[in-house]
């Protein structure tokens, strides 16, 4: 009997210590998603501020990562097509938990910036046309055109210190002027970097086992988002606005080697240029709704197509069910890309990629986006050009630069100083 109790006695003992382990791995559980939760609700002021804030949380109050892991997953990420923050935050969860948590951590640091593009689509709706509201916006598209010419001055500072990067940054500008597809001049410069090399150049060693298992994965992984992309397209025909709206998302991130700001001159192109959707403040106001919103600024993409639902654009009759859908597919195809192509790309983060071609085709695509990104604030600056929004665009582009001021203060101010003016 004696024996029986204390059998007894500890297994009681042992399932409470399990009870406390479960408890405490559910509340660690649940802190570790409302931090992503937090970061996705709170991270305004661009990449960079996200950026920073993910190495205070996760490398120096949680010590999930050590310094050097969180640079070279910053590195990847920095090389990789998509939003490089959010690629990072999936990342993290992957390290930390797979691939369920990588996407779970997208969704939590994606949706609060989507609930935010959805509340502002609506009231864009209902007040953007009345005067005072409109020249608040008009003062923020100011502000916003300076932020990307600042921008473009830095990637040009950074990504063109050669003849070759020069030329492709211009000819791509260029043919941005012209309509030419960002696509299209991005992949001729890849090819160029890949197949033509320097006379002078040593033998180039031949493509690494790591690297070519990295890019066959990502073919791989990205099946499922053409399977889905080609079933809209025989469902619904390439005329369809629902498949141009998806479209544009997954050549817009595909493409996005220097930035999000060169994945919006892709929406441009096609949203304004060729599709006619908006006419072209409509477009730098989607730009502002994705500088003052939580999130990474392809939100804005969300925005656009919201507007395109709401609007008749797309196919469905207007209304706000067919702006939900346009909410609801850019975020989708953006963001399921991004997170794919990171998640097939994570391991690199630890073995690194030292291939010479595979630098010099990421170095002549940024060079590419360098130009798209340019020609994004110059045409947004030239779509009203009157001496108040000049005045704010270049005062905008100076604080940015030389005293480094926050953006989402700078566009507050620039909408405060159009509305003065209005």
């Amino acid at each position: 009997m004696t024996i029986k109790m204390a059998i007894v006695r500890k297994l009681r003992r042992s399932s409470l210590r399990n009870r406390i382990r479960s408890a405490i791995r559910s509340k660690k559980f649940l802190s570790d998603w409302l931090l992503w939760l937090r970061l996705g609700a709170t991270s305004l002021g661009g990449p960079a501020a996200q950026i920073a804030t993910l190495e205070q949380e996760c490398v120096e109050k949680r010590s999930w990562l050590s310094q050097e892991q969180f640079s070279r997953a910053l590195g990847l990420c920095m090389f990789l097509p998509g939003p490089e923050a959010q690629q990072l935050v999936a990342w993290i969860a992957w390290k930390k938990g797979g691939w369920r948590s990588a996407v779970l951590a997208t969704l939590f640091f994606v949706i609060p910036g989507l609930l935010c593009c959805a509340v502002l689509a609506f009231l864009y709706h209902q007040f953007g046309q009345r005067p005072l509201v409109g020249g608040a916006l008009s003062g923020a598209r100011a502000a916003v055109a300076g932020i990307i010419l600042v921008m473009a001055y830095r990637l040009f500072k950074t990504a063109l210190f050669d003849t070759p990067r020069r030329a492709v940054a211009g000819v791509t500008a260029i043919g941005m002027y012209y309509s030419a597809p960002f696509a299209f001049m991005a992949v001729a410069a890849g090819l160029y970097a890949w197949y033509i090399r320097p006379p002078d150049e040593e033998a180039v060693p031949e493509t690494s086992e790591v690297l070519k298992s990295a890019a066959i994965r990502v073919l791989r992984f990205l099946i499922p988002v053409g399977a889905v992309f080609l079933a809209l397209w025989a469902i619904f025909g390439h005329d369809s606005g629902v498949v141009k709206l998806a479209e544009v998302s997954l050549i817009a991130v595909l493409t996005s080697f220097g930035g999000a700001y060169a994945a919006m001159g892709v929406w441009k192109a096609r949203t304004v240029e060729t599709y006619g959707w908006f006419k072209e403040p409509v477009f730098g106001d989607a730009l502002v709704v994705g500088e003052i919103t939580p999130g990474p600024l392809l939100l804005a993409g969300s925005f656009i197509g919201c507007m395109a639902g709401y609007n008749g654009s797309l196919g469905m009759g207007g209304g706000w069910m067919a702006a939900l859908v346009g909410l609801l597919v850019p975020a989708i195809f953006t963001f399921s890309c991004s997170t794919l192509i990171l998640l097939a790309a994570a391991p690199l983060a630890d073995e690194g990629v030292g291939d010479v071609r595979f630098h010099d085709v990421i170095g002549l695509v940024t060079a590419a986006a360098a130009g798209a990104v340019f020609w994004l604030g110059l045409s947004l600056l030239l779509s009203q050009m009157t001496l108040v929004f000049f005045l704010i665009s270049a005062t905008a582009g100076a604080a940015l630069y030389f005293k480094k001021t926050n953006i989402l203060l700078l566009v507050a101010l620039g909408a405060a100083a159009g509305w003065f003016a209005a």
